[in-house]
This record gives structure tokens, C-alpha cells and sequence, in this order.
């Protein structure tokens, strides 16, 4: 793919700070390959707080279709640290504030969108998804990811998508940013990784 690099620095899956590529065909797309960035992650603990970010900065380099190139083995937080990132607040029960991690899927009680950034206008924002799921996080994870769904959608009247679809990015995105999802096979890998 041709196109101009542009250097991100974000939050990486286990929380350390780290460096993405993202990559301009032309000026207002943004291609994120992202199959190098969740190289080593942990199912309970991992979080994709680090996609907000992408998304967040991309928009404000004028980026108006986003495409995030994904491995199909990927966190399942339900989007949680994502959303968390866009300015979503989730808390426990005791009204203790959790962070987007797929262990504390099940503690969500309540969430504050109250902070959020809404879609901006005339943003697309494509999911590029490897076939291969994530059988064992969804086997560990999937009673705490449907129950995260219902909560999304009493707060949102947004029914979540399918996370069995769009993988643990798009299940959470998809309340409050419109997603677009294809095969990556329609999207070549940039780093090799995939």
C-alpha cells in the first residue's frame, strides 16, 4: 500500500506506551495495520483502550475513513477500553470506576456517556478483520460479553454488534460510531505480521 507514514504513540494492549504506523493513501484516509500491536496481550487483562486513542488522533489529523487492519486473535473487552478512551465511564456496583479490561466486563453496572465523543460527521470508520477467532477468550469471556451488550444497550438504545462479527473492537464501537467491517484479505497486511 502507498502512502504516507504517520507515527501515533497510544496505549498498547497491556497498557504500555507504544508506537503504531499509520498509513495516508490518500490525504483523508488512515490505514492502521494492527496485527504487530496485539502481538503478546492477556485475555483477562488486555484492553483496547489504545484504538480510542488511534481513533481519536486520526480524526484529528483531518482522517475521514479509518481503516484498522486486525488480526482475528485480538482482546475482547467488548470495545470497553476503547469506549473508555472515547470518553465512556463505566463503574462497579459500590460506584467504584473500572477500567476497559475484559475481567471487569462482568463488574459493569452503570455507565456515564455523558463525556463521550460522538461520531464526528462524514467519518467511516472500516474494520479489516482476520478470519481466525479468538475461540478461547470468547469460551472464557462470552457470559461477561453478552451481559456487557445488554448493558450497552439499556444506556445507548444501540444494539451492540455481533462480537462473533466484528471481534472485540467493533462490538463496543459500533453503539456510537458507525462500522463498516470486510474480510482483510480485501485489505493487504503492511507489516507482515497477519
Amino acid at each position: 500500500m502507498v502512502g504516507k507514514g504517520r507515527l501515533f504513540q497510544v496505549q498498547g494492549p497491556m497498557g504500555e506506551r507504544v508506537q503504531v504506523v499509520g498509513y495516508a493513501p490518500s490525504p483523508e484516509t488512515m490505514v492502521f495495520d494492527l496485527c504487530g500491536f496485539f502481538q503478546r496481550w492477556d485475555v483477562l487483562f488486555a484492553t483496547t483502550y489504545g484504538i480510542g486513542e488511534l481513533l481519536l488522533e486520526a480524526v484529528v489529523r483531518g482522517g475521514k475513513h479509518i481503516v484498522l487492519v486486525l488480526p482475528g486473535k485480538h482482546p475482547l473487552d467488548g470495545g470497553m477500553g476503547l469506549l473508555e478512551a472515547l470518553g465512556v465511564r463505566f463503574f462497579d456496583a459500590t460506584g467504584r470506576e473500572l477500567t476497559g479490561v475484559g475481567d471487569n466486563l462482568k463488574r459493569v453496572a452503570s455507565l456515564d456517556f455523558s463525556g463521550i465523543l460522538k461520531k464526528p460527521q462524514n467519518v467511516r470508520v472500516t474494520l479489516a478483520l482476520g478470519e481466525e477467532q479468538n475461540e478461547e477468550a470468547l469460551r472464557l469471556l462470552w457470559g461477561d460479553l453478552l451481559r456487557f451488550a445488554r448493558l450497552l444497550f439499556r444506556f445507548t438504545g444501540e444494539q451492540p454488534l455481533d462480537v462473533r462479527e466484528v471481534g472485540g473492537v467493533g462490538m463496543g464501537l459500533g453503539v456510537v460510531w458507525e462500522v463498516h467491517v470486510t474480510g482483510r484479505e480485501k485489505m493487504p497486511c503492511l507489516s507482515g505480521l497477519c
